[in-house]
């Protein structure tokens, strides 16, 4: 997309702005999908969510020209996005039983990965063959597809009862905090590796490849088989597994000039770290509250992600000058770190109890 808007005359920073605008418009439409899910149920709002991605596709040929409708677009598939992620994460958890949930969770996820794999290279393809009609059709057809689908998606949610808590409740309740602490070191980690990660190996002269590759490899694994055995574990045990991977996988890339076996073993660690952070959190959230009252939790875990995303890039942003390459990744390191050692003390908690418990 960033090609056609160059080649009808948009700059650097108008294109900046044109994608910015998905980030902007994810995190109160996240936060609204929370409400529309316990008002319509999971399913309804997945659909309106796949409807406005569908429009969201559909006007984007008319949009090339001006970057303010360009920008409308694009925060129109954030919208949708937002409406469609939380309420299918909500969705699948109901299909199965509560011990199955991470897994439903992270079979749900995985699916976005699929198209990353050969997207870029079919959008491509499609520009060069056929031309801009070509590059804006063939995303609409799967699209339409999936709209489609969703609309036969069975309504089975139970409707949320009329006193349940809102935002300001959910916040004063202590129980999400951690998850939500937990979820935020994710998005920072995630997006610092998809923003920042590919200049900094361009710098040392590594192949961006090396990092990604594996990482795509080992998330679908972790996704799809490793939750079904790791979800048995306790959630906060499994996100302090996923922060300990992140940290490690941050302060390994220090050496990452010396040695070209950081690069892959990195991304499998940030693999691990994002496959099962997400899923866990989720239901880790949502494990006090009834199925009718889990829409808002499960937003506030997903708000939670895109706010971590949005912190990595601007105090990478304003660090990078300041402390370089070296001095970022320990810094970002010791953060997720220090959340790591928090998280870990929670999940210790019970563990301790159920000894102590043995032990009279």
């Amino acid at each position: 997309m960033a090609i056609v808007l160059r080649d009808h005359g948009m700059g650097s920073a108008a294109i900046a702005i044109v994608f910015s605008t998905a980030t902007v418009a994810l995190v109160p439409a996240t936060l609204l999908s929370g409400t529309l899910a316990s008002r319509l149920g999971a399913a309804h709002t997945m659909r309106i969510g796949a409807v406005l991605s569908l429009i969201s596709i559909a006007v984007l040929p008319f949009t090339v020209n001006s970057v303010i409708l360009a920008a409308l677009a694009t925060a129109g598939r954030g919208v949708g996005a937002a409406f469609y992620t939380p309420a299918g994460q909500l969705f699948a958890q109901a299909q199965v039983s509560e011990r199955d949930r991470s897994h439903a969770v992270g079979m749900f996820t995985a699916m976005f990965l699929m198209p990353t794999f050969y997207g870029p290279a079919l959008a491509e393809w499609s520009l060069k063959h056929w031309g801009e009609t070509g590059f804006f059709v063939l995303p609409m057809l799967p699209m339409l597809i999936a709209t489609l689908l969703v609309w036969r998606l069975p309504r089975i949610e139970t409707p949320a009862p009329p006193r349940a808590a809102g935002y300001i409740a959910l916040a004063r309740d202590k129980r999400l905090w951690l998850p939500s602490l937990a979820t935020a070191m994710s998005g920072l980690s995630y997006a610092f590796a998809f923003s920042f990660l590919p200049l900094l190996f361009i710098e040392w002269g590594i192949a961006v490849a090396l990092f990604f590759t594996p990482f795509a490899a080992a998330l679908l694994a972790v996704r799809l088989v490793g939750l079904k055995y790791l979800q048995r574990l306790a959630a906060p045990l499994v996100a302090a597994l996923g922060l300990f991977a992140y940290a490690i996988g941050l302060y390994a890339l220090v050496t990452l000039g010396a040695a070209l076996i950081i690069a892959p073993a990195s991304g499998v660690l940030f693999a691990f770290g994002y496959g099962v952070m997400l899923p866990t959190c989720v239901v880790w959230s949502t494990a006090h509250y009834s199925e009718a009252e889990r829409a808002r939790p499960v937003a506030l875990i997903n708000t939670s992600f895109h706010l971590g995303s949005i912190l990595a890039v601007q105090l990478t942003g304003v660090a990078l000058p300041v402390f370089g390459w070296l001095g970022v990744l320990v810094n970002l390191g010791s953060i997720v770190a220090a959340v790591f050692v928090v998280v870990a003390a929670a999940a210790a908690v019970p563990y301790a109890k159920h000894k102590e418990s043995q032990s009279q």
